[in-house]
């Protein structure tokens, strides 16, 4: 098979495009053909060696932790080959290829007229967005959230979403034209991060505030944020794009204590390994509203060969919603 092989931590240029054997399976796994294997952040820190102490993965390695395909071998394991399946998986999952090795009770079957692409634009971006909203904040009809980084793979996954809910949707960005992007996603309203954001909010909210705010930047932010939020408000960070900061958090909350703030640290891995049936029962609920076409999600595709140039636009913030490399369709 084709595959995307990393053997040395680096630029860009590191990700070979190569022959690889097709895996083997162990008793409990089936064998997908991927569809489409998502571009995620992670996957260039992981290229660069800049992940957490104990968290990177032995080289050579093969990216990816999502997408979508259909079983060609159900290895006995009561699923039927044929079946369309999406994934969302550990690091190591080995998307960037043809074919992959999937443990069966990880997978998501999907209905036979699912599109594929569609289906695995969503994983871990749907989950991250869908598991802030209904089971960290349990998002409530007629509240108001912001949402940083609105047209981002999660940005677009937290607006759509958050208005398939109920909620009131304000999104930032940090350039003009992905404001109005953001509102063509069907954000409520949009603000430029960098301009006077927390008096448009105060304006647009009456001086109430948001009830919720998704925030993947943190840094030093979370100033802004106490001030934005309502009283019994829940702030979810997910992120640090813009590093720790030197905010002294505890000073800021008292600052804001009589509005008894919630702050929520959301990952997504942290979950998956400790109540994966919460993860199956929020994407089974994520393809469920996609089936009911509340939900479309956002996405560009680029054929595998061309991984390298992916990450690269992954990592200049040129893409809008999520970037799915395509495998060729045979060996």
């Amino acid at each position: 098979m084709k595959a995307i092989l990393l053997e040395q931590t680096g630029g860009s240029e590191q990700l070979q495009y190569t022959d690889m054997p097709t895996p083997k399976l162990n008793s409990g796994q089936v064998l997908v053909k991927v569809a489409a294997a998502p571009v995620n952040f992670i996957d260039t820190v992981i290229r660069e060696g800049n992940m957490p102490p104990g968290m990177m993965p032995e080289l050579p390695f093969i990216s990816g932790v999502e997408g979508s395909g259909t079983i060609v071998d159900n290895n006995g394991t009561g699923l039927e080959n044929g079946q369309k399946v999406a994934f969302l998986g550990p690091i190591g999952a080995s998307m960037y290829a043809q074919y992959t090795a999937v443990d069966a009770d990880k997978l998501i079957v999907l209905d036979d007229d699912a599109d594929l692409l569609e289906a695995g634009a969503m994983p871990v971006t749907y989950f991250t967005a869908y598991h802030m909203l209904h089971n960290v904040v349990r998002a409530q009809q007629g509240k108001t959230a912001l949402v940083y980084a609105s047209t981002g793979g999660v940005g677009t996954a937290l607006i759509q979403l958050a208005k398939a809910a109920g909620v009131t949707v304000i999104a930032l960005d940090r350039k003009d034209e992905k404001v109005t992007q953001a509102l063509n996603l069907g954000a409520d309203y949009a603000f430029n991060s960098t301009g006077d954001w927390l008096t448009q909010v105060n304006q647009v909210t009456s001086g109430k505030g948001v009830d919720y705010i998704f925030n993947p930047v943190a840094g030093d932010t979370i100033k802004q944020d106490l001030e934005a939020l309502a009283t019994l408000g829940h702030i979810v960070v997910f992120g640090f794009l813009a590093g720790i900061g030197s905010t002294n958090l505890q000073a800021e909350v008292a600052n804001h204590f009589s509005k008894a703030p919630t702050i929520s640290y959301s990952e997504i891995y942290a979950t998956y390994f400790t109540n994966f049936p919460l993860v199956k029962r929020s994407l089974e609920h994520v393809y469920e509203l996609l089936k009911e076409t509340k939900l479309a999600p956002v996405y560009s595709t680029m054929p595998l060969i061309d991984a390298a140039k992916a990450h690269e636009q992954i990592q200049s913030g040129k893409v809008l919603g999520k970037m799915l490399l395509v495998p060729p369709s045979s060996n």
